[in-house]
């Protein structure tokens, strides 16, 4: 009688405890309001987007939070819709299109393209409710390289991995701006 109490409470706990679910997400992005619509008359020149490198840690299906200066925690049921590095470029690539008029690049005359690489160090969570985004951009036109390094960081408007997710797409945005701003101020 025991044995088949002991049998009925357990499989009564395994029955009412499902699994959690897996949570998916991306990055967000707006488009620009000022899309340059006339393509005739916008600024053209070569760009090259390099694809964007992202430290192996972060590149992982499992959002990142920093639980200690030595201690990482990649969620397993939190998790990236899309590979980081593929979703960072993507982004960004979509606000260079819409800001400027962009050209295939010409192989034969690398001189003239402008080549842009982004690198991140981090793209994650501290326990102390900010999200921060670091690392270093290079733009290279010809023999003028210029590196510049970077670090946001924004809280997080409230508790949970979308709030994160949140905070990141802001701090992504404020990345991009900048970029696009140093672009056309040391470059058009």
């Amino acid at each position: 009688m025991k044995l088949l109490l002991s049998f009925i409470i357990i499989i009564g706990l395994v029955g009412c405890s499902s699994p959690q679910p897996v949570n998916y997400y991306q990055l967000t992005m707006p488009l620009p309001d000022n899309i340059a619509s006339d393509r005739e008359t916008a600024m053209t020149y070569q760009l090259q987007l390099a694809p964007v490198k992202v430290a192996n840690f972060l590149n992982g299906a499992g959002l990142v939070m920093q639980r200690s200066d030595v201690e990482l925690l990649i969620a397993s049921r939190h998790l990236w819709a899309d590979a980081l590095d593929q979703q960072l470029y993507r982004l960004l690539a979509e606000q260079l299109q819409a800001r400027f008029a962009v050209n295939a690049a010409d192989p034969a005359n690398q001189s003239d393209i402008l080549r842009v690489q982004l690198t991140i160090d981090r793209f994650h969570a501290r326990q102390n409710g900010v999200a921060i985004i670091s690392g270093y951009y290079t733009l290279a036109l010809g023999n003028t390289v210029s590196t510049q390094p970077f670090s946001y960081q924004q809280p997080l408007a409230a508790d949970g991995y979308a709030a994160l997710v949140n905070a990141l797409s802001l701090g992504w945005q404020q990345l991009v701006s900048d970029i696009i701003t140093d672009i056309t101020q040391r470059h058009l």
